[in-house]
């Protein structure tokens, strides 16, 4: 949490419970989803990534920024409402149940959260795909919810294990079961940087220096600009040369040589033969 003194403990078929790590005592348990109203069954319950949001940097939802997302194995996001007089127990916000028959949000068990600013947050999958979500934009059961995906993220080709963003810097970082380290910009969902690791990886921390400020400052001076300063300037093109036509057109040059190297020895031979009679 963000003062650091509570912990989340979940996983399959046992709901979020946080903890006071000073006490041991339990402060909140989260309240599972009503049964299905067709078959009355309990939703299963698999909480396979946690991340508390930002009090400072949230927007309110349900009247509230003291907040909890978790993504589950059974391919949905939840927001929770984690203050200890909450009116509700249960998610103020959730995407829909998988669906085989529609079309989805989530297609694949979430296995990272990462928030990205007040309205935005990550979801990584087992999948590799990278999902940047609108909070504000996920209507419960109110329809699919398609339209809450803002854009992705692509590079990974495995699980996503761990996403990080820079505390300061429009930098987010992941890993995962493909061995990548892979860096983005926030602004444009652009890769910075992708360096293989060998192993297969599953957490990572930021350094606490300035080895990304001159990348992201000098982000905007990547553009070739012309003798005038103008960046929307026509580029210069060059034609295209094959070089298998450039071999021959060679080729031919020398056999052009050959030939006229060859008439002007028959020429001198026939000069010697008239002087000889």
């Amino acid at each position: 949490s963000d003062d650091g003194n509570k912990i989340i403990v979940g996983g399959r078929e046992r709901a979020a419970t946080m903890m006071d790590i000073e006490t041991g005592e339990t402060t909140w348990k989260a309240k599972n989803l009503p049964p299905n109203p067709q078959t009355l069954l309990q939703q299963p319950i698999w909480s396979s990534a946690i991340e508390f949001l930002s009090k400072t940097d949230t927007a309110q939802i349900g009247g509230s920024t003291d907040l909890l997302a978790i993504g589950t194995a059974y391919k949905q996001l939840q927001i929770y409402d984690i203050r200890t007089d909450a009116v509700q127990r249960r998610p103020v916000i959730y995407t829909p149940e998988w669906d085989s028959t529609k079309e989805n949000l989530l297609d694949h068990r979430v296995t990272s959260l990462c928030q990205l600013d007040s309205k935005s947050i990550v979801v990584g999958d087992s999948a590799g795909f990278m999902h940047t979500l609108d909070l504000r934009k996920i209507k419960n059961q109110h329809g699919r919810s398609t339209q809450a995906s803002v854009g992705r993220f692509t590079g990974p080709a495995g699980s996503v294990r761990q996403i990080m963003k820079h505390q300061s810097l429009p930098v987010i970082a992941c890993v995962g079961l493909d061995r990548m380290l892979r860096t983005y910009d926030i602004r444009n969902r652009k890769q910075l940087d992708c360096v293989y690791l060998k192993q297969r990886l599953n957490c990572m921390l930021f350094c606490p220096d300035e080895t990304w400020v001159n990348e992201i400052e000098n982000e905007d001076q990547d553009y070739e600009i012309d003798d005038d300063g103008n960046i929307d300037a026509e580029d210069h093109i060059v034609d295209y040369i094959n070089s298998s036509d450039e071999n021959m057109s060679t080729n031919g040059e020398d056999d052009d040589d050959e030939e006229e190297s060859s008439d002007e020895s028959d020429d001198s031979e026939s000069d010697e033969e008239t002087h000889t009679k």
